[in-house]
């Protein structure tokens, strides 16, 4: 997939961001089990990062509860809208931010979720360095696609072998990063588990 800078991500969801969630009817429990491999508890803190509409956020709620926090930003003003209009808002603090410049806390969150976002980005190096930061000791992050890896480069005109999702290319991306790799699910879809030490 071509690496697009944040202009360019911005005008490529803005466009399609009413209805995005109709294109995709049977998604809904592949979410769900990305958010399930993350191992949150009730009363948890958890993030969706580069969330768009915000298709993860009601299971997420579902599994931390009423105590749990749960919050999603993305760099597209137009998709936080129809998350919005979703009613996504209802179970989440719901921002517009560059994932390298949210502003949030230090090692705030139980598990993170980063669904369709990490080929989206001109540097993942950094994006996963942030999100580190963001996360406490033991964190698990999922770098998710509800597709596999064929299809999702097969739609951008990429190389899958050589995409940031690779499982080689991201084992070794990982190897000077606060994150340790805990499997990957390289089939029908996409879903590598990371998880923060300590």
């Amino acid at each position: 997939m071509p690496v697009r800078d944040l202009a360019d991500t911005q005008e490529f969801f803005a466009s399609r961001a009413q209805g995005w969630e109709d294109r995709f009817p049977d998604d809904d429990p592949l979410f769900a089990s990305a958010v399930d491999a993350l191992h949150l508890v009730e009363g948890d803190s958890v993030l969706d990062a580069g969330c768009g509409t915000g298709r993860a956020i009601p299971y997420m709620r579902s599994v931390v509860g009423a105590d749990g926090t749960v919050a999603g930003f993305d760099a597209t003003p137009e998709m936080l809208s129809e998350a919005r209009r979703l009613g996504r808002h209802d179970d989440a603090g719901l921002f517009v931010s560059d994932v390298l410049n949210t502003s949030l806390p230090d090692q705030r969150f139980h598990g993170i979720l980063a669904a369709g976002l990490l080929p989206h980005l001109p540097d993942p190096s950094m994006t996963l360095i942030e999100l580190a930061r963001v996360a406490v000791p033991g964190a698990r992050l999922a770098v998710f696609h509800p597709i596999s890896r064929t299809a999702l480069c097969g739609r951008h005109g990429d190389d899958p072998e050589i995409s940031v999702i690779a499982p080689a290319v991201l084992t070794d991306l990982l190897n000077d990063l606060p994150w340790d790799l805990e499997s990957i699910d390289d089939g029908d879809q996409y879903l590598a588990i990371l998880r923060r030490p300590g």
